[in-house]
């Protein structure tokens, strides 16, 4: 959970692309580390977002929000269509190749208000069906050439809210019981919380150029790992 707390913290996202194979490993079930990884993810962005308030896009995150509602139905119902396999597949490749698109370079491109609700449509699908959720944002802003605070900032408070729903989804439909969460999670929450110290420190003395590329491998380590473990 260190190094869970340490990517997400330096980065913005990727705490599931640490912890769920780890956890998976250690014999837990996958509902189990989907809830603790949403669970987790947004107790360790609180800080996050009071810390870093004053960096803040409100626009950009309520939109991202707003779209992540209707693309967490349709994750849904594609679960009960489409191979799950096939859906990951389709997704890794994906994010590798707007990785691969963005690390090519370029102008910035400003955002519009169509873009945020498309990534978080995408980020609400995603979430949904492969766990990647923060990858859609990132791609945004990425594209967008977002300050590396603002970056944090705004993926913390999508976090807080897209996790919460998807807990509260979740929960509603009995596929997993919080309750159960509580025990484990307290043991692991201060270790994560220490990792997203260090992480977020050192986000802040990486110049922009470097966190850019950091954050565009997490999106395709993210996308390669969906790819091959479908």
């Amino acid at each position: 959970m260190l190094m869970a707390g340490f990517l997400s913290g330096a980065t913005g996202f990727g705490f599931s692309l640490v912890s769920t194979p780890l956890l998976l490993a250690g014999g837990f079930s996958l509902p189990f580390v989907v809830a603790m990884n949403l669970t987790l993810g947004l107790l360790t962005r609180i800080s996050v977002a009071v810390h870093l308030r004053a960096h803040l896009t409100p626009r950009r995150v309520w939109l991202l929000t707003l779209g992540s509602l209707p693309g967490l139905v349709l994750g849904t119902v594609a679960l009960t269509r489409l191979d799950p396999a096939f859906i990951r597949r389709a997704a890794g490749l994906v994010v590798i190749l707007a990785a691969i698109g963005l690390a090519r370079g370029g102008a910035p491109i400003p955002s519009r208000t169509g873009a945020p609700l498309l990534a978080g449509v995408a980020a609400g699908f995603l979430g949904a069906t492969t766990s990647l959720n923060g990858v859609p944002p990132a791609l945004l802003m990425t594209r967008e050439r977002a300050a590396p605070m603002s970056f944090l900032a705004d993926l913390a408070l999508f976090f807080i809210l897209s996790n919460g729903m998807t807990l509260v989804l979740l929960h509603n439909r009995g596929a997993v019981e919080l309750a159960s969460l509580f025990p484990t999670g307290a043991l692991w929450l201060p270790t994560a919380l220490l990792g997203n110290f260090l992480g977020v420190r050192l986000a802040r003395r990486l110049p922009e150029r470097i966190f850019r590329a950091v954050a565009l491998s997490v999106i395709a380590v993210s996308g390669f790992i969906a790819l091959i473990g479908a």
